[in-house]
């Protein structure tokens, strides 16, 4: 495994879109925003050579002092919105949204995202616990997930983000107790995805709960209620299959789940020693998942139940069809040798064998897929 040591905390990473998906030159780059309380943050693009497999940072675009918390790209590749805490003030936590440009005439510029002037100051200061933003790469428009809205953004005519649709975070609006945007009982907001099949529809994980929302109705879609023990961590759908999402949590278990049938889980897999930050599907071959983890670990699954009947192992062949098989841990990476948390993990755009991840620590990793389980699936 690759791995290259930023010399700075890190809790996010975010692969960088391929322009053309057939062109096989192209290499994998992803990016990392740092993650340090007292030294100046930065935006690193980092590149994976093809030819000696090493790791380096291109290209790094300063983060004003932010400690960036997660991130996300949209299709081009061009606009990255980094979630962030304010390391500058000392008695208040703040935590907010901002997005850099990456390439064409506005590049190196990073602009922050402001609810319009005609909402109450309220309004204006929940904003300030946004924990959540992704990118809807069919539409281009953004969700952000704060302690108390749900928003969705569109840019305007003159550029800017606008603010154009919001609901509330939670159904129970007492559920929450903040102290200087933090949930006292829990982290609350945490890691979501757009449905890339509908478009339409954003889920992520509130409290221990999956919750669905609706923009453009302005209410909760659904909620898969109690999803995980404590804390659900990240929700992620397959890019593949409608209707099915997967999700992970403090209790250390990944489950799949049926949108439209999710009064129990349709799997449960076990393996991780702690909590799972991260979850992901593999954007060509979703048997395959990712998970990154508080144990120390990156580790890769396949759902062999997803295979064609003649690329699953020679022990799945005799089970009956009706049974669901757990998914089998393929891969399992330590990052660093103290064992320290595993924040985020990425599949690469342009190699659907490649994943990185990052460590608390600074620490960037790439593994790649077995060589026996890429000829099953292949072959």
């Amino acid at each position: 495994m690759s791995a290259l040591d930023l010399g700075v905390r890190a809790r996010a990473i975010v692969a960088v879109p391929i322009a053309d998906a057939d062109d096989t030159a192209a290499s994998s780059s992803f990016f990392v925003p740092t993650n340090s309380l007292r030294d100046g943050n930065h935006l690193k693009l980092i590149s994976l050579s093809s030819e000696t497999r090493a790791l380096s940072v291109v290209r790094s675009l300063p983060l004003e002092h932010r400690a960036a918390e997660d991130i996300d790209v949209d299709a081009s590749g061009t606009l990255v919105v980094v979630t962030y805490e304010d390391a500058g003030r000392e008695t208040r936590r703040a935590r907010g949204a901002s997005v850099s440009t990456v390439g064409g005439e506005l590049d190196g510029t990073t602009t922050d995202l402001r609810v319009s002037d005609d909402e109450d100051a309220t309004s204006i200061r929940e904003f300030e616990t946004v924990k959540c933003a992704r990118y809807n790469r069919v539409t281009g428009s953004l969700a952000t997930v704060d302690e108390f809205r749900v928003r969705e953004w569109r840019r305007r005519d003159d550029g800017e983000l606008a603010s154009v649709s919001t609901c509330q975070t939670r159904t129970d609006s007492t559920r929450s107790d903040i102290i200087g945007g933090m949930n006292t009982t829990q982290d609350g907001v945490s890691g979501g995805s757009w449905d890339p099949h509908g478009a339409e529809s954003f889920a992520c994980g509130v409290d221990a709960d999956v919750a669905v929302f609706d923009p453009r109705s302005g209410k909760r879609a659904q909620t898969i209620q109690k999803a995980h023990a404590q804390q659900t961590r990240d929700v992620r759908h397959n890019p593949n299959k409608p209707h099915e999402m997967m999700s992970c949590g403090d209790d250390g278990l990944l489950k799949y789940w049926d949108a439209r049938a999710h009064e129990r889980a349709l799997k449960i897999v076990a393996g991780h020693e702690h909590w799972i930050w991260k979850c992901a599907y593999n954007p060509v071959y979703d048997a395959l998942a990712l998970t990154a983890s508080s144990d120390g670990t990156v580790r890769v699954w396949c759902d062999d139940d997803a295979l064609p009947s003649d690329s699953r192992p020679a022990h799945a062949h005799g089970s009956r069809r009706d049974i669901p098989r757990p998914a089998r841990a393929v891969s399992r990476k330590v990052i660093t040798a103290g064992s320290t948390s595993v924040r985020a993990c990425t599949w690469s755009s342009a190699d659907p064998w490649t994943y990185a991840a990052v460590a608390a620590d600074g620490i960037v990793s790439i593994g790649d897929v077995p060589r026996e389980e890429k000829y099953r699936i292949l072959l």
